[in-house]
């Protein structure tokens, strides 16, 4: 099997948060999931420093993409 290779704005964010909840989670085009953070792992990875997070009140998916994206390649989840 050949896998092509996936581009940046090819990759699929998915964001929720509601009161002491909360997930991000980065898919691909197909759907594969590459990583899903809930609750506290959120806020550590965000803590620690692993994971940045929009410049902008309620961000949007599209938003939290290339932060999703940029976390996963430097967990090395992804080329």
């Amino acid at each position: 099997m050949v896998f092509k290779k996936i581009a940046d704005h090819e990759y699929v964010a998915s964001v929720w948060f509601e009161r002491d909840r909360a997930n991000v989670s980065l898919s691909t085009p197909e759907g594969r999931e590459i990583f899903s953070l809930w609750d506290e792992a959120v806020g550590e990875a965000v803590e620690d420093g692993f994971l940045t997070t929009p410049r902008h009140p309620r961000p949007s998916e599209s938003m939290w993409q290339p932060h999703l994206v940029a976390y996963a390649r430097d967990q090395g989840l992804i080329e």
